[in-house]
């Protein structure tokens, strides 16, 4: 991609590239931050998880620092209702900014399961609430959903999602309107307080006149404080683009009754 074409894009899809391939996960049992694949748990009725996800990417001399809280609050034993909002520093070397992103609004519905698999369909709106153009163009808002598979058989668990996402149309850039994504992650349990977890995702290119889909690699760990409470690292890297973007991811999470 031409870096004229990288920086139009840039102000209006980076949260989306997020959307498609980033959903932190809101299991039953144990937080899957910092993954970026989704899993098919739901709260239940009356719990409320509150996510904490920072991330630090560099890719050539820029530096981009997120903080990205999520929300899950279980409305049945299968349905929760999720926000997501962010808040973005970005650091270059003739221009520094931070503000608010843009916030994600979804519903989690897991539909059917059958010991060890379960499927569920995460999907939503993103909202343009950002500041000096971290997102989507003020007044536009994207739409997202994706399907996710899980395969849950102690000591390993198994993630797979297929998602698309369809974002307004930007006058003068050759950006696509919508785009496909999948991901996988395994998740192996190591004791009864670490998981260790390995995650991949592919996408389309924003730019329609890429040829093949970029991605990125993940490894992290989830160590279970105590019940309900979760702290978790992680590294990522992206694949087949450039600038390639080396990302640190750290999180707490934490679960409660309301």
């Amino acid at each position: 991609m031409h870096s004229s074409e990288r920086s139009l894009l840039a102000v209006r899809i980076p949260s989306l590239i997020i959307a498609l391939v980033f959903a932190a996960a809101a299991p039953v049992a144990f937080a899957a931050h910092p993954l970026q694949t989704e899993d098919t748990g739901t709260q239940g009725a009356g719990n409320l998880e509150i996510e904490n996800g920072l991330s630090r990417a560099r890719h050539d001399s820029t530096t981009q620092t997120v903080y990205q809280p999520q929300f899950s609050l279980g409305l049945l034993t299968t349905l929760d209702a999720i926000v997501q909002p962010a808040f973005v520093w970005q650091a270059a070397p003739r221009d520094s900014a931070s503000g608010w992103g843009d916030t994600n609004v979804d519903a989690k519905w897991r539909f059917w399961g059958s010991d060890p698999l379960s499927l569920a369909i995460r999907a939503g709106v993103e909202l343009s609430t950002n500041d000096h153009g971290f997102g989507l163009t003020h007044g536009k808002k994207s739409e997202h959903a994706l399907l996710a598979l899980t395969w849950d058989h102690a000591p390993t668990t198994v993630h797979l999602n297929l998602g698309t996402t369809v974002v307004p149309r930007a006058a003068a850039t050759p950006a696509r309107r919508s785009m496909i994504s999948a991901s996988a992650a395994v998740m192996q349990q190591i004791d009864e307080h670490l998981i260790l977890t390995l995650d991949a995702t592919l996408g389309q290119s924003p730019n329609p006149r890429q040829g093949p889909w970029p991605g990125t690699v993940l490894a992290g760990a989830i160590w279970t404080v105590n019940p309900g409470l979760d702290l978790d690292v992680g590294w990522q890297r992206s694949v087949r683009d450039q600038p390639v973007a080396r990302t640190w991811l750290a999180g707490l999470t934490y679960r409660f009754s309301l």
